[in-house]
């Protein structure tokens, strides 16, 4: 047996108030093992590491074990100190004393104690059986892929290129801009929608870092974090890109409401895109304005919030009263969502203009009056319990951002999940431009419907994402992990052994198991870039074949056996 050495960490009494630790000492020591144990009052403190590292080469121990803090703690920093000393990675066990038992145990110190020893009698034995994964290494392609040339594409290419980092700008349409081509004034700084956007759009026609794909298309994506190969249609022509990274700010488009409040079939009653281009060419001419909430949101098929239309609402009802004097204005909502300071001031100073608001319930909604034209809105005023009548000859209706159409293409050619109202869904609460893809990120409306000024921030922070992953001339298929420190490792498979069963390739989704045929037979191939150790595949191998090596089978074994067996 590999001769080990357990660190237990009072954590400045963080531990020690919980734990008996010269108790619980004294019990490790009782696997054979085990040649010495040391109880310190911190681990995490510069100094601390080099201490450890002494007391570690003094006792000629060859596997670590440290009772500390979690991973999401300080035990990443713990780690990275004991490998620049000279201990190997795979030598060393952490196990989390801290939140796992002295935080939520306070009151049971026997059952924390208990515990305690468990936890570390499981990773000693484990440490006895763990090996390492061989690691690979890629050379980085400093440059980032971004789908969408909207307010977040933009925002993204704009901070790239200040980095001194070559952006591929790929967009379906014919120019820049997105969305914001299609605006007149953008709230709550009523300012030209064209005026926020040209900086963007002039920083990159200027830059000879930034390449600009109009009406282009996706035909191929491979690839991993680092080294992405992707072939588009851009004007008929086909171009071949190497990308490190991809940043997807794809977008989002307005719902057309046929058949909600007599859409379609009666004049006058347009959505708020179709206003907008009203006050494009100047064309608004009203006496009285309804403008209706919620179409086509806040349902059972869609029950989100949009986040733009009663702001959108807010600023075309102010707009209207501004440009046509003795115009009525009326607002027809559920509720008025404006989150925030600065939109609730926005909500107020259109009180303050007399527009004027109308709460129905989603149960008893307006009705457009009128045979070939409008002539009013019939509305139930929830708050006042009375049926009003109001004389109208335009109704705006307020549609949710809904996804693109191709996404759903796009997804499954990046590998991504979709939600189930089609937007990128691949988000994670602590790290929300990140997708499970390595090295693909996302922002703006194409992962949920967003403002122009919050798709701005996210595409800047994206761009210092994938900024962030091309920092270095390599990357590390060790690095690449979904919690704090180095992965885990990743799967290898015995090609003597592996019978082409196929079961790994169909329970991967990261796409990094596939069938190699070598000398007639198939066998399993692991790509390490996209391996993220989550250990589908050995769970569903039949013979043991495929195998995580820092966590294979007879580690996983050992942590049983002395969990639930002899030791108890």
């Amino acid at each position: 047996m590999a001769k080990t050495i357990i660190f237990l960490c009072r954590c400045f009494g963080e531990i020690g108030a919980a734990i008996d630790l010269d108790h619980l000492g004294e019990r490790v020591k009782e696997d054979g093992a085990v040649v010495a144990t040391s109880i310190v009052d911190s681990l995490c403190l510069p100094e601390d590491i080099k201490n450890v590292a002494s007391l570690i080469r003094e006792s000629g121990a060859e596997k670590v074990v440290i009772g500390g803090c979690s991973p999401f703690g300080r035990a990443d920093f713990v780690i990275s100190g004991l490998t620049r000393e000279g201990i190997e990675r795979e030598n060393i066990g952490i196990v989390d004393l801290r939140e796992a038992c002295s935080w939520i145990h306070r009151d049971d110190p026997q059952g924390a104690v208990t515990k305690a020893w468990n936890l570390l009698a499981m990773e000693t034995g484990a440490l006895e059986h763990r090996k390492r994964s061989e690691d690979a290494v890629i050379k980085v392609r400093p440059e980032v892929m971004i789908i969408g040339a909207g307010p977040a594409g933009l925002a993204a290419a704009r901070s790239l290129i200040r980095l001194g980092i070559r952006v591929h700008l790929i967009e379906r349409g014919g120019s820049p801009g997105g969305m914001l081509n299609l605006i007149s004034h953008v709230y709550p700084s009523g300012e030209s929608a064209g005026e926020k956007i040209a900086p963007y759009v002039e920083e990159i026609e200027k830059n000879t870092l930034a390449v600009f794909y109009p009406k282009a298309k996706i035909t191929s994506f491979k690839g991993f974090a680092g080294d992405f190969k992707v072939t588009l249609n851009a004007n008929e022509k086909e171009h071949y890109i190497r990308v490190g990274a991809v940043i997807i700010a794809s977008g989002a488009r307005t719902l057309l409401p046929y058949g909600l409040y007599r859409y379609g079939n009666l004049k006058n009653v347009i959505t708020q895109m179709e206003l907008e281009r009203q006050f494009i060419k100047g064309t608004v001419n009203t006496r009285s304005a309804v403008f209706i909430q919620c179409a086509g949101a806040r349902n059972h098929d869609r029950p989100y919030c949009a986040t733009i239309c009663c702001p959108s609402s807010l600023k075309n009802a102010m707009r209207v009263m501004e440009e046509l004097p003795g115009a009525k204005v009326f607002v027809l909502h559920r509720d008025i969502m404006t989150p925030g300071s600065v939109m609730e001031s926005y909500y107020r100073k259109t009180l303050s203009q007399g527009v004027q608001f109308i709460r129905f319930e989603e149960s008893t909604p307006p009705v457009v009056l009128g045979e070939d034209q409008v002539r009013g809105v019939e509305v139930y005023d929830a708050i006042n319990g009375v049926t009003r009548k109001i004389d109208a000859d335009l109704v705006v209706l307020s549609t949710p951002l809904v996804p693109n159409e191709e996404n759903r293409k796009l997804a499954d050619m990046l590998n991504l999940q979709l939600d189930r109202y089609g937007f990128f869904s691949e988000i994670y609460p602590l790290h929300p431009l990140e997708t499970r893809i390595d090295g693909v990120f996302i922002c703006g409306s194409a992962r949920w419907p967003v403002s122009s000024d919050q798709a701005i921030v996210q595409g800047e922070g994206a761009a210092i994402k994938a900024a962030s992953l091309l920092a270095g001339k390599e990357i590390s298929a060790l690095s690449l992990s979904r919690v704090p420190g180095v992965k885990t490792g990743h799967a290898t498979v015995s090609k003597d052994s592996c019978t082409g069963c196929g079961n790994c390739v169909s329970v991967c989704t990261f796409e990094a198991c596939r069938l190699q045929k070598i000398d007639g037979n198939y066998i399993s191939r692991v790509n390490k870039m996209r391996c993220k150790a989550c250990g589908n595949c050995v769970a569903v191998c039949p013979n043991g074949t495929m195998q995580l090596p820092e966590i294979n089978y007879r580690a996983t074994g050992e942590m049983i056996r002395r969990a639930f067996g002899d030791m108890q």
